[in-house]
């Protein structure tokens, strides 16, 4: 039985451990592309015996410092409004682009800027927090205490951990979109931010505080009858 749990507990904490990598993974991607790409400028010049091009490599950064992720919807029907090259077949096939990167450069106020900053830091600290909460949930049922107000006090945290790291997630990808949607876009599409939000968080957190309010009402269940024997 414990086995059993424990695997289940092992694959919640990998659900949680995808939420800090995936914020993670993009930033260092965009770091690492621009490092590449400078780097391979400068070792293609030296080779050539060549001064790097310095303007090049600068706006190539810029460009990986503007990048935007967007999701998309067609505005009107039939959905298919573009078309891309089947290169199988050299026939051009109907298409629909539903998420994609872009490079713009939009117009921030410092409070959007600083409002993206700080609940960016509030998110990788909720979800560092719920973590460790989780983990200490474990230690608890593998010492056989598992019906104790220890772990309905560390479920309720946990949900509300994990639903702050979802508001912390939605809010900065909301501001970002509104500042892009001033100075971007495409014509046939409309933005919007329902592909761009992972309510996985917010699933776990809901659950986190159901089974907490379950384990609280078996509690004083318990209780009630020790009182009446």
């Amino acid at each position: 039985m414990k086995n059993r749990l424990n695997i289940l507990c092992f694959l919640v904490v990998l659900v949680l451990g995808y939420s800090i990598s995936e914020s993670i993974y993009q930033f260092s991607l965009g770091v690492s592309m621009g490092a590449r790409t400078s780097f391979e400028e400068g070792y293609e010049a030296g080779r050539k015996g060549e001064k790097p091009d310095l303007s090049k490599s600068k706006t190539q950064m810029m460009d990986v410092m503007y990048m935007k992720h967007v999701a998309l919807t067609p505005d009107v029907y039939p959905i298919f409004n573009d078309s891309v090259l089947n290169e199988k077949t050299g026939e051009y096939v109907p298409a629909m682009y539903s998420q994609m990167l872009v490079s713009v450069k939009t117009k921030q106020s410092i409070g959007q800027t600083l409002t993206i900053i700080i609940f960016s830091m509030i998110n990788l600290f909720a979800v560092v927090v719920a973590v460790v909460i989780f983990i200490l949930i474990i230690v608890s049922i593998n010492k056989s205490k598992i019906f104790i107000w220890r772990n309905v006090y560390c479920l309720r945290w946990l949900g509300a951990m994990l639903i702050l790291s979802f508001i912390c997630t939605v809010v900065p990808t909301a501001v970002t979109s509104y500042a892009l949607s001033d100075v971007f876009s495409i014509k046939g599409y409309d933005l919007h931010l329902s592909e761009l939000v992972s309510i996985t968080n917010l699933v776990l957190g809901l659950s986190s505080l159901i089974v907490g309010e379950i384990f609280a009402i078996g509690l004083r269940m318990k209780e009630e009858q020790e009182l009446t024997i």
